[in-house]
């Protein structure tokens, strides 16, 4: 399916009271999609100061979620059927599509950016919505991925003694374990994608990755109108910034809907359009994913839950997935990460295996090292600090002569001349970020 002479179309939005169920259509040539969200609380009545934000969060849901139609065969024009637009919101969306399938269009040797086109899409005669200011109650949902990331914003805020809850989409065995874990209350929404689209995969659409995180936000932000919630939290951390790969004049990051660029485009489209009162921010954005595993090694009882690994989310696996499947860019990098401050009793014991002393593993790790090809296509960190924290597990009598850390320890210490200085700045909080004060102070105290 490859047709790009064809419209794709934003059909609209519906919302089923009794079912507490959101159907977004869309359509693509002679295929309607549907995709359904499911609420598992009252949604805000007609007539309620809640409905009207709702409202407008499904509306940029509806438009984010849309990638994942879109993208079947990037067609080159589109029609906006269900809202109106100003300049921001086009631009918004075209660099969201446009960066948001960055590695979907290297991968599939497409300039995507190309094909999208929100900036002249005919749109609705509608008002375009503004940003209401209806009273929400006082507390935060931290949205929970399973990972090292979210547990420490979960634990700097309970340090903090802050109202939350735990908010996740298609929760999974990991996400549910590290929510029992953390004894806070958790709160899910259920994402449908139509069925058609996988039909069109397995028959050759064009496939890949999209910019999950942003639509997973705007659900996250849909809910906080039904939930109850004035803040919206993430994990991303700043090393989530650096891109994999140049293509096409641009950099490719296949973090891109993690980026800073991302939460401040996100943030400022909600403050204009859907609330001017509700938060949405990455706590932990002040810092690298070295700063954070440390934190994170401060915590044993997620140990047993925890993980990074995308194999352990898999849509539709055959077998029960292994929490660790130990064979991936996520799981070496986690492991590398965390290998220092946990300690090699402690790491083994969580990941059931030694990941630095598998040779077979060796030349994922030179990726992440830069020592050869790209930076894996995963939510990995810098190539710096993958290489930096190698080079301080070398200085570890604990570490330094097993396989990984014997054989890439030599190579990387002839590129990087100073690697306490890199390790230094990466344990020095960056002062570019989106945190309100209150959550500065709390990440502070934390630290």
């Amino acid at each position: 399916m490859n047709n790009t002479s064809q419209t794709f179309t934003f059909t609209g939005v519906e919302i089923d009271e009794p079912l507490r169920e959101i159907r977004l259509r869309y359509r693509l040539g002679g295929h309607a999609f549907i995709e359904r969200i499911v609420f598992h609380a009252p949604l805000p009545a007609q007539g309620s100061p809640l409905r009207a934000p709702f409202e407008a969060a499904l509306e940029l849901l509806h438009l984010a979620a849309g990638v994942s139609y879109y993208k079947t065969s990037l067609p080159h024009r589109m029609r906006i059927e269900s809202a109106a637009l100003e300049a921001g919101q086009r631009q918004f969306l075209q660099e969201l599509y446009v960066n948001g399938l960055g590695e979907f269009g290297v991968r599939n040797e497409i300039d995507v950016a190309s094909r999208v086109d929100f900036l002249s899409a005919p749109c609705a005669d509608l008002p375009v919505r503004q940003a209401s200011n209806a009273v929400l109650p006082r507390r935060s949902a931290v949205l929970i991925g399973g990972g090292k990331d979210s547990l420490v914003s979960i634990e700097a805020l309970r340090k903090s003694g802050e109202p939350m809850v735990l908010f996740a989409v298609n929760p999974k065995k990991p996400i549910l374990d590290c929510a029992a874990a953390s004894g806070l209350p958790f709160v899910r929404v259920e994402r449908h994608l139509d069925p058609l689209l996988f039909e069109l995969n397995a028959s050759g659409a064009l496939n890949g990755h999209v910019p999950i995180t942003a639509i997973v936000s705007f659900i996250a932000v849909g809910a906080s109108f039904v939930e109850g919630f004035d803040a919206v939290i993430l994990s991303n951390e700043r090393s989530a910034n650096q891109g994999n790969m140049f293509a096409n004049g641009r950099e490719i990051n296949h973090q891109y809907s993690k980026t800073t660029a991302a939460e401040r485009d996100i943030s400022s489209m909600i403050a204009r359009h859907i609330h001017g009162g509700l938060d949405y921010f990455s706590l932990l954005r002040p810092l690298s994913e070295a700063h954070i595993a440390t934190l994170m090694a401060r915590e044993p009882r997620y140990d047993a839950a925890f993980t990074s690994c995308n194999r352990a989310f898999q849509l539709n696996p055959k077998t029960p997935p292994a929490r660790w499947c130990g064979d991936c860019p996520k799981c070496r990098f986690s492991f590398l990460m965390l290998a220092a401050p946990m300690g090699r009793a402690r790491i083994e014991c969580a990941f059931g295996k030694n990941m630095l002393d598998d040779e077979a593993q060796l030349a994922g790790f030179e990726e992440l090292v830069g020592l050869s090809g790209h930076k894996p296509w995963e939510c990995v960190g810098e190539i710096a600090e993958s290489a930096a924290a190698l080079l301080k597990l070398a200085q570890d009598p604990q570490w330094r002569d097993v396989a990984i850390v014997s054989a890439l320890a030599p190579r990387i210490s002839t590129l990087m001349r100073d690697p306490d200085s890199v390790w230094r700045a990466l344990m020095t909080p960056s002062k570019d970020h989106l945190l309100p004060a209150r959550f500065e102070k709390m990440l502070h105290d934390y630290l």
